[in-house]
């Protein structure tokens, strides 16, 4: 129900109070100024009669009073003086002789009235006249004089009734007057606007057509008319913006329940599909972690068998056979693990590390692996760094290894004949952030070069220059795709310059990021040929694959270590337990590393871990490094939030297994033996680094 209160307004603000009172204050405030106007001409009547009267009583008994005093008739001058104090205004006569003896003297006491006060002001208080007595029959003779004193006090006193009824008058006058202005004013004016006011107020905001204005007939024609009016056009237009309004909300509700109906639509279409999405993500990440998984376990096996062969003493070609197995196989790994970083790459999981390193001493380390490829070509192999690069700088050094090894493993593969050359610059660009720094890595060959058609599709996944490349020279194509995309991940750019049947080169722009502290190079071989146990393990070794056991026990007690076997968790559990309760030493011994493998049968190697990490006692801090073929990065954190202390990938690298060992135990447990005559490179213009040729 509609509240009216709020258009009913208080008295004191209508419009019809406002007027009446206007009115009527005006009408007396005019009639007061008329009343003072009038009482102000009065008063100086008043002055005017009062003085004209006594003037006149005066000249009446001007010649009795003569008489008596030039007869010196002192009865005469008593009844003069008699009669003059019978005017009201005359309080005071006397009667004097030519000599100013006194004939006759008569007065009266003052009246008291509370308008004395008017009667001093105005009238100037009593008013005293002396005038000379003259004869008539001889006006040159002096006969006596005439004094009398009058009292304006009932010319005031008159004055004062006067003007107080005059004063009433005008004021109900005015009222009357008002009164009739007022009821004029609010049968032509106030009632006709109070009518608009009132239609207006009440009129229903819905539906203002409903509402009409009107004005009495009186008020036909007049500017009263014209606003009813006018608010009439007001009221059918709203009406007519409302119905309008009406019917756009209408359509827009319908349209926004059909949006509304739509993204819900849209939203659990995009659910599913998302959801689509991730389990194609998550069974793709299960499928690469499998094969994964499924590849490198028997890879692990040949691997291992092939350095077991080659081991013993083989005839020559016996043993040249087994290292072209092993070769093969290592080749095979290369291209799992490209096609693992590409994965990676693209789902966005890959994570640069940000440290510091020595540059030059990361280079060498990429030579190392490139020099045997190229030797074993004929091809000259020429390094130069410029003098102008810090010793050490910040950044990942495995992934620019990985790339440039990438570039330059494919400029050794696709160069038949002369040289492959890796520069190093540093490249000057205005930044505002002074520890930028960019390097230019260029990457040249004197080889087959690449068609102009084929440069835009090179760095795609599984590309190569044709199809006769491909089965000329060995690979996936899965190298530059690699490269382009860790390039672009570090915020870098990398490009071709090449011409067919010449050689091609690759430029590679990184930014990277002076080193807070510099990394000393000892300046000696990296590369180790072997490792000296100095201090011998119990190791107990868990898969549930015989040959990898056996592998890997093989590769332990070669490096002088006592090796104990578990086919699962379940039986790796059980063989710590009896350790720790110290029963059976010979049989269960207190181990001080376990290398465990993952994907086992009854108990993982992760259920196992957490098993032995809730053990009480020393045992439950044994260090357990993975051994696994699943080497995928989130399966890998899940190896660490179980409590494993590292992991190794399969095929097992003997070297990486050791030191790996050596970072968990904390000591060297494996001493490196390096290789003397390891490769050097230098910098600027000075000698370049030749292999073969």
């Amino acid at each position: 129900m509609r509240d009216k209160q709020p258009f009913e307004p208080k008295i004191s603000k209508r419009i019809a109070f406002k007027l009446s009172r206007n009115v009527v204050l005006v009408s007396l405030l005019i009639g007061l100024l008329i009343s003072v106007f009038l009482a102000y001409r009065d008063i100086h009547s008043t002055q005017r009669s009062f003085n004209q009267t006594v003037k006149q009583v005066i000249q009446t008994v001007n010649q009795p009073a003569a008489r008596a005093a030039y007869n010196l008739n002192a009865d005469l001058a008593g009844e003069v003086a008699d009669g003059l104090m019978e005017y009201k205004s005359i309080i005071s006569v006397t009667i004097h002789d030519d000599l100013h003896n006194t004939l006759a003297s008569k007065s009266q006491d003052l009246k008291s009235s509370p308008y004395r006060w008017l009667a001093e002001d105005a009238f100037g208080g009593l008013q005293s006249y002396e005038i000379e007595l003259r004869t008539v029959d001889d006006a040159e003779v002096k006969a006596g004089y005439l004094q009398i004193i009058a009292d304006p006090i009932v010319a005031v006193s008159d004055f004062i009734d006067r003007t107080i009824s005059e004063f009433i008058f005008n004021i109900l006058r005015s009222l009357i007057v008002a009164a009739i202005l007022s009821l004029i004013f609010y049968r032509l004016l106030v009632q006709p606007l109070q009518n608009i006011s009132h239609d207006l107020a009440y009129a229903d905001p819905d539906n203002p057509e409903g509402t009409r204005l009107s004005v009495p007939k009186s008020n036909i024609g007049d500017e009263l008319s014209i606003l009813a009016d006018s608010g009439n056009r007001l009221l059918n237009s709203i009406s007519k913006r409302v119905k309008e309004r009406d019917t756009a909300e209408s359509e827009l509700i319908n349209a926004a329940e059909m949006l509304e109906q739509r993204i819900k639509e849209r939203t659990a279409e995009l659910a599913k599909q998302y959801e689509a999405a991730q389990a194609a993500n998550k069974s793709k990440q299960e499928f690469l972690a499998t094969m994964s998984h499924e590849i490198r376990t028997p890879m692990t096996a040949v691997m291992g068998l092939s350095d077991m062969l080659l081991d013993d003493d083989l005839k020559l070609e016996t043993r040249e056979k087994v290292e072209k197995i092993k070769g093969a196989t290592q080749s095979l790994l290369v291209i799992i693990n490209d096609i693992l970083d590409l994965s990676k790459i693209d789902a966005g999981q890959l994570k640069l590390e940000h440290t510091d390193f020595n540059f030059r001493s990361e280079i060498k380390k990429t030579i190392e692996i490139i020099e045997r490829l190229a030797e074993d070509k004929s091809l000259e192999l020429v390094v130069k760094i410029s003098d102008e690069i810090p010793v050490s700088v910040n950044g990942d050094p495995t992934r620019i290894r990985q790339i440039l090894i990438n570039l330059l493993g494919n400029a050794v593969k696709f160069t038949a004949k002369g040289t492959v050359s890796l520069e190093v610059e540093k490249q000057m660009i205005s930044t505002a952030d002074v520890n930028d720094l960019w390097l230019i890595f260029r990457v040249s060959d004197t080889g087959i070069g690449i068609a102009p058609n084929i440069i835009e599709e090179l760095f795609s996944p599984f590309t190569q220059a044709d199809t006769s490349i491909s089965r000329r020279y060995e690979g996936t194509g899965l190298g530059l795709a690699i490269s382009k995309r860790l390039t672009e991940h570090m915020g870098g750019t990398i490009n071709i310059n090449s011409t067919e049947g010449k050689g091609s080169t690759f430029e590679v722009h990184l930014p990277l990021i002076a080193a807070k502290s510099e990394i000393k190079d000892a300046n000696i071989p990296t590369q180790a040929t072997s490792y000296e146990t100095q201090y011998p393990l119990t190791i107990l070794v868990v898969d549930d694959n015989q040959i990898n056991r056996r592998i890997i026990q093989v590769i332990m007690e070669k490096n002088g270590h006592k090796v104990f076997l578990a086919v699962n968790g379940l039986e790796a559990v059980d063989h710590l337990n009896k350790a720790s309760s110290g029963s059976h030493p010979d049989r269960f011994p207190l181990p001080d590393l376990v290398l465990m493998d993952i994907r086992m049968p009854e108990m993982s190697g992760p259920e196992a871990t957490i098993a032995i990490r809730a053990m009480e006692g020393a045992i439950a801090q044994i260090p357990i490094i993975a051994l696994t073929a699943d080497a995928m990065e989130d399966h890998v954190k899940e190896y660490y939030e179980v409590g494993m202390s590292s992991f190794v990938p399969k095929p097992i690298d003997t070297f990486k297994l050791l030191r790996t060992i050596n970072q968990v135990m904390g000591k060297e447990v494996h001493k490196a033996v390096l290789s003397p005559d390891a490769p050097q490179t230098e910098n600027g213009s000075g000698p370049s680094l030749k292999v073969g040729g």
